[in-house]
């Protein structure tokens, strides 16, 4: 039985109608001094198994918690050493496509010794049957806590608005890999822990050449740009800023920029004070040079990212390429992130390298 799965649904409804109907039943047939007790106790479980009806369909429709595993915080098991081994691509539909294609994948990282879950979006050019060799820069998705890549599916409408944009010519055509961006027990913000999960090596290393050993991704400096709501902004916006050899741009949807600790992240800096100004964007671009063209947008009633993104801005100054941009009211929601997602898609595929028709090496059989 998983969480989101049918099974838990079936038995909680069926827990919930069956707690009513026996309250409904013995209401007035407990004897005596036992009455107001079990009345009370049967009040409470219809609440409980509403609660808990709620919940599971809550989870289901948002993805905030996949598992059990993900629900009561613990860590996966350490990937063996076989799963570190490259992997085959996944299956791919043949001949040409009308509309992009979203795939699942597997992505190991030897470097980081994890394995994780991804969703990768296959442009309709990449199926052109006219250009069989033709290679894409890449923008790579965060996404939020809780949550997973299955949001920017499902809430953020993904393929629709990338299909959208690409063809209208709006933005050229880009793979896109939304990627597990923690371990599920823990927030990891993305960031190489303290003697802890090294998940920056994952999403900045292991992750570009996972996905360059599975798909036809352009080789080519600066051919990636990141993109992240919530907590996805800061891990899109401290990467970038980090690898400026490898992402062109990013963009942070309602996203904050100095590093968190609290009881979700534990102590991922272990006391080291040079670690987390390092995973401070506000400190960064405060003390270094900015090579990283940015995306920066939160609602107006949103009132801390917004607040957040200004500092930002104002910090950075004229010293770089950055946007920001003000959405006119709605606050820490999809349908703000799913409003503000096109737009912010358009803008970083400006930024990146566009190959001409057929470019690349060609494909190893």
């Amino acid at each position: 039985m998983t969480l989101t799965g049918t099974t838990l649904l079936v038995l909680l409804a069926v827990f919930a109608v069956a707690v009513i109907a026996a309250t409904m039943a013995l209401w007035n047939r407990w004897p005596g001094w036992t009455a107001f007790p079990l009345r009370l106790l049967s009040l409470l479980l219809v609440m409980l198994s509403g609660v808990l009806l709620a919940a599971d369909l809550v989870n289901r429709e948002f993805g905030f918690y996949t598992s059990f595993n993900d629900l009561l915080g613990r860590a996966p098991p350490p990937a063996s050493a076989a799963e570190l081994l490259p992997t085959a691509p996944p299956a791919l539909p043949t001949g040409p496509q009308e509309h992009g294609q979203l795939v699942h994948d597997r992505l190991p990282g030897p470097r980081a010794r994890v394995v994780r879950n991804a969703l990768v979006y296959l442009p309709a050019a990449y199926f052109d049957p006219a250009q069989p060799n033709r290679h894409f820069p890449v923008v790579e998705l965060f996404h939020g806590r809780p949550g997973g890549p299955h949001n920017w599916a499902r809430q953020l409408h993904l393929a629709h608005a990338l299909d959208t944009e690409i063809a209208a010519g709006r933005m050229q055509p880009v793979i896109v890999v939304a990627t597990t961006d923690d371990n599920g027990a823990h927030d990891q913000e993305c960031v190489d822990a303290v003697r802890g999960v090294q998940d920056e090596t994952y999403l900045a290393v292991d992750v570009p050449a996972a996905l360059a050993g599975h798909f036809r991704v352009l080789d080519a400096p600066r051919a990636w740009a990141g993109l992240g709501y919530s907590t996805g902004g800061f891990c899109a916006v401290n990467l970038a800023l980090h690898h400026p050899e490898r992402y062109a741009a990013a963009g942070s949807l309602s996203g904050y920029f100095r590093a968190v600790v609290d009881g979700d992240t534990g102590d991922l800096y272990r006391g080291r004070q040079d670690v987390r100004r390092w995973n401070s964007p506000q400190w960064l671009v405060t003390h270094q040079p900015v090579d990283t063209a940015l995306y920066l947008a939160a609602g107006g009633d949103d009132h801390t990212a917004h607040r957040d993104m200004l500092d930002l801005r104002r910090a950075i100054g004229t010293r770089a390429d950055v946007v920001a941009v003000t959405l006119p009211a709605g606050g820490h929601n999809f349908r703000v992130w799913s409003t503000a997602v096109p737009a912010a898609f358009d803008w970083l595929a400006g930024k990146l390298p566009a190959p001409p028709p057929g470019a690349g090496p060609t494909p190893a059989p």
